[in-house]
């Protein structure tokens, strides 16, 4: 996937940054910070079967345009190079092509609202410029949902409360003394969701795959 590729630079600059420069990590100055986001999301098609009154049928396949997502985090620096944040996210993948399906399908959108807990490993460096960072984070599923439109019937399932994982890679660029520009790469990791019908319509979506890659622009306030 393309977008391995600036993630395992990001990790491989940050091992290297891990060894060499740990005298600066440890003169950041510890404090709070917010940000706020905007991301363009890709999740790659899925393959999975409905049974019910969805009249859907097995054997299905779907594809996604390109999505788009925001939220935001409340995070703390450490002074010593690592912080810890508390974030919020929405990602929505409209619906491209559903084939296999027995009833004719006109739009859809698999969605997900998540809230994480990340860990971060900041490398400042000695100019003050850019801080590339890496960090990996938990995430507890508020809502799943796959809605799919056949024949001006709406039909929705949805699941609450699966762990899912995320890996980060990305840098902070300084605007001022206390607001920051943020660019980053998230693989995040759901897997196989078994989705319950919640309207619309009754049964289930037997475990489609939800594993979207984002590419995100930030704006960060420090304190």
């Amino acid at each position: 996937m393309k977008y391995l590729t600036p993630i395992c630079r990001t990790a491989l600059l940050g091992c290297i940054a891990a060894t060499t420069l740990p005298t600066l990590a440890a003169t950041e100055p510890r404090g709070y910070y917010a940000t706020i986001y905007a991301q363009a999301s890709r999740l790659s098609s899925t393959s999975f079967d409905e049974s019910g009154t969805g009249e859907l049928g097995a054997g299905l396949t779907a594809k996604f345009d390109m999505g788009f997502g925001f939220g935001g985090d409340i995070g703390f620096r450490y002074g010593n190079g690592w912080a810890a944040e508390v974030e919020w996210n929405y990602r929505r993948h409209d619906l491209k092509s559903l084939s296999g399906s027995d009833t004719a399908v006109n739009d859809g959108d698999f969605a997900s609202n998540i809230l994480f807990i990340n860990g971060l490993r900041r490398f400042p460096s000695a100019s003050g410029g850019w801080t590339p960072y890496v960090g990996a984070g938990i995430g507890w599923v508020q809502e799943i949902d796959f809605d799919l439109n056949s024949s001006g019937t709406d039909r929705a399932w949805s699941k609450q409360g699966k762990i899912g994982l995320q890996l980060i890679a990305g840098a902070e660029i300084p605007m001022s003394k206390d607001w920051r520009l943020t660019a980053d790469v998230r693989m995040l990791r759901l897997g196989s969701v078994e989705l319950p019908a919640e309207e619309g319509v009754t049964g289930r979506l037997s475990k489609p795959n939800y594993n979207p890659v984002s590419v995100q622009l930030g704006l960060r306030r420090m304190f």
